[in-house]
C-alpha cells in the first residue's frame, strides 16, 4: 500500500509540473519605438527617416521563451526605398567566412542601413529552464536577392527589396560562434489605412536550433539609420530615405511586430511613437 501511494504521490506531482510547463506561454512587448522624420510626408513627398525599436519576449513561468520562428515588423505609414541606397547579393551578406561586417564585401559594407544587438537565451530542447546568454551583433543590409532556403523570398526581394539581417556572435558572449543572415523581403500592407512597408522573414534552424540546442530570443534592439538617395516618384526626381515617412493617422505611430513561435501560436504587440 504505501508502495501504492508513493506512485500516486509520484504522477501528481509530475502531473502538476507538466501542467505547470503547458500552462506556460511567451509574452511580448514592443519598446523603443522611435522614429524620426523630418515631418509626417506623403506618398508624393517622402520624409526621410531614422527608425529606432524593440522589443521584449518573455515566458509567464520565468522559462525559457518558446522558440520563434517567424516575425513581421513595420511602423505606420514608414514606406521603404530599397532603391535609393547601394545593395548587394543575398549570398554576399550571408558569406560565412566573414566573422565581422567590417570584412564583408565592398559592395556590402556600402549596402549596410543600420544594426543592432539580440540578446538570446540558449538551452537544452528538453529543458526549458536552461537559459544560458548568448548576444550576438545584428547588422541590416540592403540585397538584391533572395535567400534559397525560403525559395519565397527570392521573387519577393527582387520585386519590392528587402534586407538581409545578418548575425555575428562569439564566445565569450555566446556559446559557439554564430555567423549567418537571412532574408527580410517588404511586402506593402495598411496600417490604420495608411500606405506602410511590413519586413516579413522566417528563422533559418541554423540559428533558431545551433548545435542542435534551442535559441530563444529575449530581446532585441535595432536602428535603420536615415541614409538617402534619390528616386523618380510620379515622373520627379525625389531625395528619399531607406525607410521614409508618407504620413500616419493620428499624432502617433503605431509600431507593429507579430511573432510566431514554432508551435504555430500567433502574436501581435504594438507600440505608440
Amino acid at each position: 500500500m504505501r508502495k501504492f501511494w508513493m506512485a500516486v504521490a509520484g504522477a501528481v506531482v509530475l502531473a502538476i509540473a507538466v501542467a505547470g510547463i503547458a500552462s506556460a506561454v511567451n509574452t511580448y512587448d514592443v519598446h523603443l519605438a522611435n522614429s524620426q522624420s523630418a515631418g509626417k510626408g506623403t506618398t508624393a513627398k517622402p520624409s526621410p527617416a531614422k527608425l529606432r525599436f524593440g522589443y521584449r519576449v518573455g515566458d509567464t513561468e520565468g522559462l525559457r521563451p518558446q522558440v520563434i520562428g517567424e516575425y513581421r515588423i513595420a511602423a505606420e505609414g514608414l514606406q521603404s526605398f530599397p532603391d535609393a541606397r547601394p545593395k548587394c547579393s543575398f549570398e554576399q551578406a550571408a558569406d560565412p567566412n566573414v566573422t565581422t561586417p567590417d570584412d564583408l564585401s565592398p559592395a556590402c559594407r556600402r549596402a549596410i542601413v543600420g544594426g543592432g544587438v539580440i540578446q538570446n537565451a540558449v538551452g537544452a530542447p528538453n529543458d526549458r529552464s536552461q537559459q544560458e546568454a548568448c548576444e550576438v551583433d545584428l547588422t541590416l543590409i540592403n540585397i538584391s536577392s533572395g535567400d534559397p532556403r525560403f525559395p519565397s523570398t527570392m521573387g519577393q526581394v527582387r520585386r519590392r527589396g528587402g534586407m538581409a539581417i545578418r548575425i555575428d556572435g562569439t564566445p565569450p558572449r555566446c556559446l559557439t560562434d554564430v555567423h549567418d543572415a537571412l532574408a527580410a523581403p517588404f511586402y506593402d500592407v495598411k496600417i490604420q489605412g495608411v500606405s506602410t512597408a511590413e519586413l516579413r522573414f522566417k528563422v533559418p534552424s541554423t540559428l533558431t536550433h545551433p548545435s542542435g540546442l534551442d535559441n530563444s530570443v529575449r530581446e532585441v534592439t535595432s536602428t535603420v539609420q536615415k541614409k538617402t538617395g534619390r528616386v523618380r516618384i510620379k515622373g520627379k526626381r525625389r531625395t528619399v530615405g531607406f525607410y521614409s515617412s508618407v504620413g500616419r493617422k493620428g499624432r502617433t505611430r503605431t509600431v507593429r511586430v507579430t511573432f510566431i513561435d514554432e508551435s504555430g501560436v500567433k502574436k501581435t504587440a504594438t507600440a505608440q511613437d
